[in-house]
């Protein structure tokens, strides 16, 4: 009689014992993981008020403020800087360029504005300015500014300058047609700069400059799109 046999189950391989030293290896190479700052590719890449954006074209501007709308993000310029430089526009310098937008719109004559929409995921867009002596200066409301008061300007590369808000209501002619409702500071504004730039007390944006005469080891007169009207006009607003 043949009796039916069970399957064979076999046994679990037996488990491989580390040795102590590659068990104490193992162990303090993920303690130094931990520790290891973040690989430069994982950095967070900003894009603030004050930081040079090059367009397509090779001109280069400066944004003014960062804005938002309906959860997309936009930078505010000059209008006349930007009018040529687009539509693309890229960040950092010739060997590293990455595309960051695409112009949006540009309000130029009659105002000097032009809103880039920002398209690059890779990258923040903080309402700040970037001052090029440390810490950012966060931006937390637009106004009008009223004759007397202090504005400032956070270049990226010569630090901060101030002045006194000197006329209101100014117009500036150009070829093209004239700008309207501009206001003027003593604020200098260093020749040579990418165009444009903000104007600012503090953490409230005031102004896009637009024009400039003079330097700062000699003083001279800057011009200003009022950001508050900016943002009324183009429906964005900070955030």
């Amino acid at each position: 009689m043949n009796v039916p046999r069970a399957p064979l189950t076999p046994y679990p391989a037996a488990p491989r014992l580390l040795a102590p030293a590659v068990v104490l290896a193992a162990a303090l190479l993920a303690v130094l993981t931990a520790l290891a700052p973040p690989a430069a590719g994982a950095q967070e890449r900003a894009v603030r008020g004050g930081d040079t954006l090059h367009g397509s074209s090779g001109v280069s501007c400066r944004v003014a403020f960062n804005a938002g709308r309906d959860g997309e993000r936009y930078a505010l310029m000059s209008g006349r800087c930007a009018r040529d430089a687009g539509p693309v526009w890229y960040y950092g310098d010739a060997g590293t360029s990455v595309e960051i937008g695409r112009t949006d719109h540009v309000y130029f004559p009659g105002t000097d504005f032009a809103v880039i929409h920002y398209t690059n995921p890779d990258f923040t867009y903080p309402s700040e300015l970037s001052t090029g002596t440390g810490q950012p200066i966060a931006i937390t409301r637009a106004a009008y500014p009223t004759i007397g008061a202090e504005v400032c300007h956070a270049d990226g590369s010569t630090g901060v300058h101030c002045g006194l808000v000197t006329s209101m209501s100014v117009a500036i002619s150009y070829p093209e047609g004239v700008v309207h409702d501009l206001f003027q500071s003593s604020a200098c504004t260093e020749p040579g700069a990418a165009g444009g730039g903000p104007g600012h007390h503090g953490g409230t944006a005031l102004g896009i400059i637009v024009s400039a005469n003079g330097s700062c080891p000699v003083g001279g007169t800057t011009y200003y799109q009022p950001v508050a009207s900016a943002l009324q006009t183009a429906g964005l607003s900070l955030y």
